[in-house]
């Protein structure tokens, strides 16, 4: 993937006061940092577990990004056109609502022979302090990729395919109700998945597929699965059941493909994980004052047995450094009695 546009802004608001929006006119070099930069962003941007997933509404009016990216795809306007309409328009916008707002809006489009991307990345600045070569404490200030990280990612490849999976990715900014409304307002990020309920039944999914796995067999697809899904997870692409089919060994293809649709309601061959649902799917933990319990999921019903009625777990066969110690304390007891 290359990076083939960049442009940065700022939009700054305090309470009682007019928004003041510094707009800059030519694009940004591309060269080592811009891209060093573009990559920081990007890293953050996909690593955040607030992602949302949808596509863009077709009845909102406002949704200006929608428009003015049209316009940028077919060659009609330049991305600083592009980013300095939807920059004023939310100036505006922040004005009328009376938003605070400290950001830097960095805009980024890179592509490859296949695949074309558009990236809207809202950022703050933080202050850190530094000794400088007179050995003097000089401010230094850098762009936060942490929590206050937020932006709209669309996959414009599939946006004009018209596929069915979602290919809007938004994460909303963090603590500011209004601003996010206006946000996705203004970008037109409309029907939302529920990546957890859809991560759910696809699981379920793979679980029911396990009678048609050797014994043996069944850790090693499990893990296969759970592989497959971080790996997309974590480039913020959905989970394609076919191409997962072919990444499981020793199973009969087509049968596992029938098996997953039929567990699908929508006979979706695609979809996007929720990364918590899945941990939930390879570990059980809790921990509560002086007590830690955490097990594969995959142990239940086969080490640890959990007893609703009586709210208690029994394992068999304890790890052996657990067991040892158990042992020489017991034994350490009976000694001092």
């Amino acid at each position: 993937m290359q990076i083939t546009h960049a442009i940065a802004h700022y939009l700054q608001r305090d309470t009682d006061s007019d928004a003041k929006l510094s707009l800059r006119e030519k694009e940004l070099s591309i060269n080592e940092q811009t891209e060093r930069l573009f990559e920081s962003l990007k890293k953050s941007f996909k690593s955040r577990l607030t992602r949302q997933h949808g596509s863009f509404s077709s009845e909102s009016e406002s949704a200006l990004l929608k428009r003015e990216l049209s316009g940028f795809i077919n060659k009609e306007q330049t991305i600083s056109e592009l980013s300095t309409s939807f920059m004023e328009r939310l100036k505006k916008e922040v004005d009328s609502k009376g938003i605070e707002i400290n950001s830097h809006f960095l805009f980024f489009a890179e592509e490859s022979k296949s695949q074309h991307f558009f990236y809207l990345f809202v950022t703050n600045q933080s202050e850190s302090l530094a000794i400088d070569e007179t050995l003097d404490v000089t401010s230094h200030y850098y762009i936060d990729t942490g929590a206050t990280l937020s932006g709209v990612k669309i996959d414009i490849t599939e946006w004009q395919k018209n596929r069915a999976y979602p290919y809007l990715t938004q994460v909303p900014p963090k603590g500011n109700v209004l601003l996010s409304d206006t946000l996705q307002e203004l970008s037109g990020f409309d029907n939302c998945i529920d990546k957890e309920e859809a991560t759910n039944t696809f699981l379920e999914g793979v679980e029911a597929f396990t009678k048609h796995v050797p014994e043996e067999n069944i850790k090693e697809y499990r893990n296969k699965v759970v592989d497959y899904c971080i790996e997309k997870e974590q480039k913020d692409e959905p989970i394609n059941i076919p191409g997962l089919s072919k990444e499981l060994n020793g199973i009969d293809c087509e049968q596992f493909v029938r098996e997953m649709l039929s567990h699908n309601p929508k006979n979706q061959e695609e979809v996007i994980i929720d990364r918590r649902s899945l941990k939930k799917y390879v570990r059980f933990s809790g921990r509560e004052k002086d007590l830690a319990i955490s097990f594969s999921s995959f142990q239940l019903n086969e080490r640890v047995f959990y007893d609703e009625a009586s709210d208690t777990l029994s394992i068999k066969g304890l790890p052996k450094v657990l067991r040892n110690q158990l042992l020489s304390h017991l034994n350490l007891e009976n000694s001092v009695d």
